[in-house]
């Protein structure tokens, strides 16, 4: 009997190394003191690896490191993208804690996918830089037409309207892809929040009351936080814009921040018609519009909150929206504290 139970065992044993080896992604495990338990196949082919070796020895890079401690330090799973396991390969990392304070590592590579990544963020950056020059200057030569004669002023204004807007949506290009490539260096600093509030008001006040709205501060907290003063800027004018633009029937935009921890909540809340919930997962999605013949009509070019997006999360924040139908909508986005 003991004999069977022992050949069960090494048969468990051996399906469970061959599964493992058959396996594309890299896994290996560490016990409670940092020291590897096994590793599979293509562990071994990717870096020198035994048994018994302590894991930041055989793994250097910090973003491993640091998902195997979250996750035994957490007992959850943890994510994390590396760069330095191996020269010129990408790894999206994921670790699981593996009892009693263990962890188990899984290496995916998605070289391929950063590559082609990059090259998508490349080419949004070239076209729209070469786009912008004879944008300009279309505009340019259309409006002096314009002004400097009668004729065809009707058809000459659509060439002048519509340039414009492909000149926006151009700008909007490059931006988002300034800040997904990490092109845009954000100047994080200590900044009061009621002086981002203020300037955002102070921009937008005067507009909003030609429209017969009132742009208010809510709450201010007395915080400081660690952000680039310009890109917040662009951020809580994007948001800002929206509101004006698409919440029809409002007569108040509430602007404002709350303190929640190490972090400080910013939202912007209108009292327009609000976001059905079917839209509401895909609203920081780039050219994700909800009504697209209006978003023509005041030149959106649906871009502003994946910008808004990218910026946040290039400060270590988030965003979110809260809205139900007919009770407007609020969009949320976090900023750390300075320390």
């Amino acid at each position: 009997t003991i004999e069977q139970s022992f050949q069960q065992i090494a048969a468990s044993r051996a399906q469970l190394e061959s599964l493992l080896n058959s396996l594309q992604d890299a896994v290996f495990a560490t016990d409670s003191n940092g020291r590897i338990l096994w590793a599979n196949g293509t562990m071994s082919g990717i870096v020198r690896v035994r048994i018994g070796d302590r894991v930041n020895e055989v793994v250097r890079d910090p973003d491993v490191l640091a998902a195997i401690e979250q996750a035994r330090e957490g007992r959850a799973t943890s994510s994390q993208r590396a760069f330095a396991i191996m020269p010129g390969r990408a790894y999206q990392v994921s670790a699981a804690p593996l009892p009693p304070l263990g962890a188990v590592v899984l290496l995916h590579d998605i070289t391929q996918i950063e590559r082609l990544e990059n090259m998508r963020r490349d080419f949004v950056a070239n076209v729209s830089h070469e786009l912008r020059t004879p944008l300009t200057m279309i505009q340019g030569y259309a409006e002096t037409m314009r002004d400097t004669t009668h004729a065809g002023s009707e058809f000459l204004e659509i060439i002048c309207r519509n340039a414009a807007r492909m000149t926006r949506l151009t700008e909007d290009l490059l931006m988002l892809a300034r800040v997904e490539s990490g092109e845009l260096k954000l100047r994080r600093e200590p900044v009061s929040v009621s002086e981002l509030l203020e300037d955002a008001h102070a921009s937008f006040a005067n507009l909003a009351a030609g429209k017969g709205i009132e742009l208010k501060i809510e709450s201010s907290p007395e915080a400081l936080v660690r952000a680039d003063k310009d890109a917040v800027h662009q951020v809580l004018t994007n948001l800002i814009s929206n509101a004006l633009n698409y919440a029809e029937g409002t007569k108040e935009i509430e602007i404002g921040a709350d303190r929640q921890g190490r972090t400080v909540d910013f939202w912007v809340r209108d009292h327009g018609p609000g976001i059905s919930s079917e839209h509401q997962p895909r609203l920081f999605e780039r050219f994700y519009r909800i009504d697209r013949a209006r978003s023509r009509e005041t030149g959106g070019t649906g871009l502003g909150l994946a910008i808004v997006k990218h910026i946040v999360l290039a400060h270590g924040g988030e965003v979110r929206v809260e809205s139900r139908v007919g009770h407007g909508a609020t969009f949320h986005f976090t900023l750390p504290l300075a320390d």
